[in-house]
């Protein structure tokens, strides 16, 4: 999303870019939503299928997991851990990822749970897309976000703002109603109704990343998850979209938050984000994180970092910004909510 030069660097968009098979068919502009895991293709009796039987989606989903391993938090103090603990050093090295790209009966479970039964469904090569008007007419949050680098009217005339608040509410309604999703980010959600330069009736993406089960990760944590990864990615979109406006940042995590409006999920948020989540390399520039600068995982945060860089952000001092923008707009939100 947004680089600099460094050898790994180069090395994590050459993979991101391979494993995006194709995009979302959006008719009238070329959208920027890739479709990861699996390329879309229409058969010959005419449906929408994610065929994900390709070796590049294998590969895509075994990179995957390995790269998600640190997405949520690394040991801030490994040498003190492995002084009282040894064994656990391998535990360290690969604890395994606390998400990951589902297979094709993962998905169509997160499909059937998150209420979605209506827009996908199974097919023998992968998933098929029922709702195809959704995928071709339908309004990407991230298009929206981006819309000033893509040549379309119908884009141009939505406030973003407008549409995080409809993606915040729409997605306090999917946890309350259905559960955490597994990955959000601004090309989960995509609106089939735009009236009047307002967009409408949200709809999840394709429920590709699914929640470890052998993790037992709580639904509160689940939840908490889902948020921080918006407010983080959302806000790295609106501080390229606006030169890097601290207040527009603060602007669009604070609609965020207030239309999701479940104080007790934003209060974890915030906690998630003291003790470092998400794990980017702006962290040793964040001083809520309190991380040790002459520790392994500080001093090596480049290697751990990668996935985290390619999904949600990638400039450290940003990233610093961000998290501290966060901190305070939970704060404030949880504030403001009685």
């Amino acid at each position: 999303m947004f680089k600099f030069e460094n050898p790994l660097n180069k090395i994590r968009d050459s993979v991101n870019t391979t494993v995006s098979e194709s995009r979302l068919p959006s008719e009238g502009y070329d959208s920027t939503v890739g479709i990861y895991g699996g390329k879309l293709q229409m058969t010959p009796d005419n449906r929408m299928i994610w065929n994900n039987s390709g070796i590049i989606s294998q590969i895509d989903k075994w990179g995957d997991a390995i790269l998600r391993n640190y997405d949520e938090h690394v040991i801030k103090n490994l040498g003190e851990l492995i002084s009282r603990h040894p064994k656990l050093f391998f535990k360290f090295i690969m604890p395994g990822a606390k998400r990951y790209r589902g297979s094709k009966d993962e998905i169509l479970n997160n499909i059937q749970r998150l209420g979605l039964g209506d827009v996908y469904g199974g097919h023998e090569d992968g998933i098929e897309i029922k709702d195809k008007e959704l995928y071709r007419h339908g309004i990407a949050l991230q298009d929206l976000m981006r819309s000033d680098l893509l040549d379309s009217d119908d884009l141009n005339q939505v406030n973003r703002f407008q549409a995080l608040d409809e993606a915040g509410s729409y997605l306090r309604n999917v946890h309350d109603n259905y559960g955490a999703v597994g990955e959000i980010l601004p090309n989960d959600f995509i609106f089939r109704k735009n009236e009047n330069g307002k967009v409408k009736d949200a709809v999840l993406n394709l429920p590709d990343i699914v929640f470890n089960q052998d993790k037992n990760i709580s639904d509160r944590e689940q939840k908490a998850t889902d948020i921080l990864d918006f407010i983080i990615s959302a806000g790295a979109e609106e501080f390229r979209r606006s030169n890097g406006d601290l207040g527009s940042v603060r602007l669009a995590m604070n609609t965020i938050l207030s239309s999701y409006g479940d104080r007790h999920i934003i209060a974890l948020v915030k906690s998630y984000l003291k003790r470092g989540r998400l794990t980017l390399m702006g962290d040793q520039k964040f001083i809520g994180a309190n991380l040790d600068p002459n520790s392994f995982t500080t001093k090596n945060r480049t290697i751990f970092t990668k996935h985290n860089e390619a999904r949600v952000a990638n400039n450290k001092d940003m990233e610093a910004s961000l998290k501290t923008i966060a901190l305070e707009i939970c704060d404030k939100v949880t504030t403001d909510i009685k």
